[in-house]
């Protein structure tokens, strides 16, 4: 073991220190710059700051507002978020019944055309009823040539 007169005085105080009290802190082992400030001190200070504020001068000129003021504020403005928040909520919902019940847009180019199926069956009926007629009058004019009909 090393002898104590060997160790530097500046270890041989750290190690005699109190536990807690062996090494600093960071920031701690300077004096604080300003005593620390009384509640007075303190009060001053800050009216100094904000001196052009006229809620401030109406707290110095009338003593500090009472509780149920504070109360009532409260209350005030939380009945105008509440009115707020129902106005938004009625006209939601009158712009939703609104898009309800307004007729659908007219839909545009965007598809392709329906196909109208009565003009190919009108043309198909109208040749087949052209080709029995004509068939018809083949027939008879041949039955009458042959002397099959009288």
């Amino acid at each position: 073991m090393i002898a104590s007169h060997q160790v530097s005085p500046g270890v041989r105080q750290r190690l005699t220190a109190p536990r807690g009290h062996r090494f600093s802190r960071p920031g701690s082992n300077r004096p604080p710059a300003v005593p620390p400030e009384t509640h007075e001190q303190r009060r001053e200070r800050l009216l100094r700051q904000v001196q052009g504020n006229p809620r401030v001068a109406h707290m110095l000129q009338h003593g500090p507002t009472p509780y149920w003021f504070e109360v009532a504020r409260q209350r005030q403005e939380k009945e105008e978020r509440e009115a707020q928040a129902l106005e938004t909520a009625v006209a939601e919902a009158e712009a939703f019944l609104a898009a309800q019940t307004a007729p659908a847009p007219p839909r545009g180019r965007h598809r392709a055309p329906r196909r109208w199926w009565a003009w190919p069956a009108a043309a198909l009926g109208s040749a087949l009823l052209f080709g029995l007629t004509v068939t018809e009058a083949l027939a008879e004019g041949f039955a009458q040539n042959v002397g099959f009909l009288p």
